[in-house]
């Protein structure tokens, strides 16, 4: 690859998450402020004469049960798997079964591009990390995706991940220098990484969630630090979205995605 993304300072994803908001639209839905009709009375008309039908009582619905949520690890495991070291042109990987911390070591300054492959874990699943609010991914069962971390110029060459699984699972662990580009448009389904090889300097995204509680978290880098962007929403959406190309693109979500360079 002939252009290589920026690093960004630690506080810059910080201001715009602050900045930036969802992508979906707010909908007036027109309804009056106490929740009855809108609609105004026609001068003059009469009232019915037929006395109003006996309220009828509403069918019990019955609500599906919550599926439990994984259960997120606060500290290490115990089992440790050292991935060995990741440089430009040189992945690392790792693999085990259950859960495990994975080691590595960064040479060089570039983010890290991590692939997870959980198909056949069968419990809880989550990737995460030290320090991490929210987790890389998480499922109740299988696990697949790809997902960006130390994009900050102030990460720590020696890094670790946290598998929590129930079943075997493998890691791979590589420079996002050594992406290929691919053209678009581009679309999909569910968390990755991809370059964004055009020309353009904005993109139509559209988004469906996969279900209840699922979001779209996008965060983007480009060849400057200042095309860096991070944007999201909890509802479908379909927005025009400042990106400028030729970057890379870190997707999170379980619902079905497409990127239209504009």
């Amino acid at each position: 690859m002939t252009a290589t993304r920026k690093l960004v300072p630690a506080a810059s994803l910080v201001v715009l998450a602050l900045l930036t908001g969802g992508c979906g639209t707010d909908v007036d839905g027109g309804g009056a402020p106490d929740g009855g009709s809108s609609q105004t009375p026609v001068a003059g008309a009469e009232a019915s004469a037929e006395p109003s039908p006996e309220p009828t009582a509403e069918p019990e619905v019955e609500e599906p049960e919550e599926e439990p949520a994984p259960e997120r690890p606060t500290a290490p495991p115990e089992k440790s798997v050292a991935a060995g070291t990741v440089a430009e042109g040189s992945a690392a990987t790792a693999e085990g079964k259950g859960d495990a911390e994975v080691t590595f070591e960064r040479d060089g300054e570039f983010a890290v591009v991590v692939e997870l492959d959980c198909a056949r874990c069968e419990g809880p699943t989550v990737l995460t990390g030290p320090d991490r609010m929210t987790p890389f991914g998480e499922a109740d069962g299988a696990l697949t995706g790809e997902y960006l971390m130390d994009v900050f110029q102030d990460s720590e060459p020696e890094q670790s991940l946290w598998v929590a699984a129930d079943g075997p699972w493998s890691l791979r662990l590589s420079s996002w220098n050594d992406l290929t580009p691919e053209p678009g448009p581009w679309s999909g389904s569910g968390s990755t990484v991809i370059f964004l090889g055009g020309d353009a300097e904005t993109a139509e995204v559209s988004w469906t969630p996969a279900g209840a509680g699922d979001s779209f978290q996008g965060r983007y880098f480009g060849t400057e630090e200042a095309a860096a962007r991070m944007f999201g929403d909890s509802e479908e959406f379909t927005d025009d979205i400042e990106l400028a190309q030729p970057g890379v693109l870190a997707i999170t979500t379980d619902g079905e995605w497409s990127i239209t360079p504009g």
